[in-house]
């Protein structure tokens, strides 16, 4: 039994021994101080978000138009908020800068809550993929096509329920 717990302790210092001595014979021992970071032109580019153009067109609006509120749809995409007014016509370009994506899979998720006058406000969920790398300069743009709340509303009341028998 003590030559079994000596064989076992002689290994174990020899271990010790070697995992102190080796790295000084290989020169790893003394480890120079680490050089200060400083920030490159590649991370201070990817530290600016991208520029998207979302062109809106909404089908079916009253004559007063209706507003719009532009969100984040989720924590992986990073923007400033805007509310925008929409004219009759239903078009609108929406301008979001500095778009950050904190995702691996580079979706842009947004966030559109229309408020027309006389209807409840309606949020639609948009997601988008955006391109691996953003080319300098370059403004990605997306199509997105929404009914109105009153056209909603509108073709649900001619709707009748069919009766069973």
């Amino acid at each position: 039994m003590r030559l079994r717990f000596w064989n076992a302790s002689a290994l174990a210092a020899g271990f010790v021994t070697a995992s102190v001595l080796v790295p000084f014979s290989f020169g790893q021992g003394s480890r120079p101080a680490a050089a200060e970071k400083t920030p490159t032109a590649a991370s201070a580019e990817k530290g600016q978000g991208r520029d998207i153009e979302l062109k809106l067109a909404i089908a079916g609006l009253g004559s007063k138009g209706c507003d719009i509120d532009v969100k984040p749809g989720n924590p992986a995409c990073v923007f400033k908020a805007q509310t925008l007014h929409v004219k009759p016509d239903g078009q609108v370009l929406v301008e979001l800068k500095d778009v950050k994506i904190r995702g691996a899979d580079r979706n842009c998720s947004i966030a559109l809550t229309i408020r027309e006058e006389g209807q409840p406000a309606k949020t639609v969920y948009r997601g988008y993929r955006l391109a691996a790398e953003a080319k300098e300069g370059a403004v990605e743009s997306f199509l997105c096509c929404l009914s109105s709340p009153s056209k909603v509303a509108a073709i649900a009341a001619t709707r009748t329920e069919a009766t069973r028998r």
